[in-house]
């Protein structure tokens, strides 16, 4: 049991940026990992890398699948024995697909699990919700990761960043249109009709595809060439220019930025934008290149630095559809 241990659920292949970002910059001790998973001791309050973090969390070992959704079970009342259910709450159950079949050990669990609540707890499985949460923040139900087949993590309270596989269009000219379009869930908003967006670096013009879409005004940004879907909209205005020497006439509602450059020149142009109060909302994506990636972290997130002074709600997220990248998505002050 390590019931005063925490874990944090990252992409595969970002657990040790994960633990570097927890011991250097939240100043908890991590401990061990696991693929898609690091086990810390301390309490963490903001993170970029975690998709999902519990501060308080067991360790669960078993060979059986009815023994483990048994254990999950028992863990779960007894670990809500004071809380009264009476709003839906969610049950996410994830896995690290590290070994083939884990998947299918993971969804076996789930439903042993849940024929279990059904009978014992059948007022309170009625509210259950087995889906991630619809927005970030601190959540009380179950949060499962199955870390081998015979091996799983479990808390009640954890804290949900907000990260999510999103569903691709078809006409969208490039998959760099997933990242916008879960920034915006991130930021819990998006485009309106009539909105004005400038889209730096546009080409082939997914994220200017996606605020279109919504009935937004677009300037898209870029000497390359727009594809697919973002040639379909009248509402896309193609300007072939250097992004970095873009000024609007007029105050845009949204900025969106995804230039494959050194990340320290986007940030000093994307400091004369907030600087000038040239938009309201942001998505403005950060590509680590030859940068250490929790300095740059440490960089963004700096109250003092070239941008957060100038936000009134900001945040630097790892997204599901991140590779070796960071999103920065926000508002600025009035």
């Amino acid at each position: 049991m390590n019931e005063r241990n925490g874990f944090a659920i990252c992409q595969n292949g970002f657990e040790a940026l994960t633990r570097d970002e927890l011991s250097d910059l939240r100043n908890v001790k991590t401990l061990n990992q696991t693929p898609g998973c690091v086990i810390y001791s301390g309490k963490l309050n903001n993170c970029v890398f975690p998709h999902f973090y519990a501060n308080e969390s067991e360790t669960l070992e078993d060979v059986g699948v009815k023994t483990l959704a048994g254990r999950i079970f028992d863990y779960f009342i007894n670990n809500t024995k004071n809380i009264k259910f009476e709003n839906t709450w969610n049950a996410v159950f994830l896995d690290s697909r590290a070994e083939s079949g884990l998947s299918r050990r993971m969804k076996s669990i789930k439903e042993a699990f849940f024929e279990i609540i059904k009978k014992r707890m059948s007022r309170v499985s009625k509210l259950m919700v087995d889906d991630f949460p619809k927005k970030p923040g601190d959540y009380v139900g179950l949060l499962v990761y199955v870390t081998d087949f015979n091996k799983l993590n479990v808390a009640v309270n954890f804290h949900y960043n907000g990260q999510c596989r999103m569903a691709d269009d078809p006409l969208a000219p490039s998959r760099s249109y997933l990242k916008v379009e879960e920034g915006y869930r991130v930021l819990e908003h998006s485009p309106l009709q009539n909105d004005l967006v400038v889209d730096l670096g546009a080409a082939p013009g997914g994220w200017s595809f996606s605020a279109a879409k919504r009935g937004a005004t677009v300037f898209a940004i870029d000497n390359g060439p727009l594809k697919k879907g973002a040639l379909q909209w009248d509402t896309i205005i193609h300007k072939k220019a250097d992004a970095f020497k873009f000024v609007p006439d007029t105050r845009m509602d949204w900025l969106f930025c995804d230039l494959v450059e050194e990340p320290h020149h986007v940030m000093q142009m994307i400091s004369q934008w907030f600087t000038n109060r040239w938009c309201r909302s942001f998505v403005i994506n950060f590509k680590f290149g030859h940068v250490n990636p929790i300095k740059l972290i440490s960089e963004l997130e700096n109250v003092s630095g070239m941008l957060m002074p100038h936000t009134n709600a900001a945040k630097v997220v790892h997204l599901y559809h991140d590779r070796d990248e960071v999103t920065l998505v926000g508002t600025l002050k009035n």
